[in-house]
């Protein structure tokens, strides 16, 4: 076998090797809250988890929604909530508003109303009535649901946020996590949905749960350290 090959083969046995030596040690206070931010981000994201496929609902309901604004109360799991929501959306000509409220990963109450025409929307209930609401009832998270109508679907793609939508979301956002709740927005279009605000609370998953866990954990052993250090670098 040449040399050099030899050499190649030598440091890459050599750097696993330099590597799990030199993270033997506890992790440093930067390094345990870089963890314990990215334990939470991951844990956030596992909580808001969504069913992706199209669902199918109830006809009657969707032609019973007050287009002048109603609140009902329902019994649905928040995985699948986002698709239910878009299959109410889906094939309406105006634009529509859907607002949920959740709690324990169940949305249990929701508001619709339709929108004044077929490109502008807005809830008809305003941000501190919303806040209100999620606080007397103790709810976790508001999500909020609006349509965008596609005049040809084979040309246009109304997937995305306006200005405007991304500039409402971030005002509601600031008074809810205020008030410990978090908040998500998505667009609906044709019977799918899609997620572009997800805001939560510092108050949700604290990152102090995260931050005594690791350090609980941290230093005591050396293995335990190595384990920590793969997890915060991959």
């Amino acid at each position: 076998m040449p040399v050099v090959l030899l050499v190649i083969i030598g440091i890459f046995l050599l750097i696993p090797i330099i590597f799990i030596v030199t993270h033997l040690r506890p992790l440093t206070e930067e390094e345990v809250m870089s963890l314990a931010v990215k334990r939470r981000r991951r844990s956030i994201r596992a909580y808001f988890l969504f069913d992706n496929q199209e669902y199918t609902v109830d006809k009657e309901f969707k032609k019973r929604m007050n287009p002048k604004g109603a609140f009902y109360k329902i019994n649905e799991d928040l995985f699948e909530f986002p698709a239910i929501a878009a299959a109410l959306l889906k094939y309406k000509k105006h634009e529509w508003i859907i607002i949920a409220f959740e709690k324990d990963k169940k949305v249990n109450l929701i508001w619709v109303n339709k929108g004044v025409d077929r490109s502008c929307v807005s809830s008809y209930l305003s941000i501190w009535e919303i806040t209100e609401i999620a606080k007397r009832g103790n709810f976790t998270s508001v999500l909020k649901f609006h349509n965008h109508p596609n005049p040809d679907p084979n040309y246009y793609s109304c997937e995305a946020p306006s200005d405007k939508d991304i500039e409402s979301a971030r005002e509601l956002a600031r008074v809810l996590n205020a008030n410990g709740i978090n908040l998500l927005e998505f667009i609906c279009e044709r019977g799918k949905h899609y997620k572009y605000l997800l805001s939560p609370s510092d108050a949700f998953l604290p990152l102090t749960e995260f931050l005594k866990a690791i350090e609980k954990a941290n230093g005591r052993s050396r293995l335990g350290n190595l384990a920590l250090h793969l997890e915060r670098i991959f």
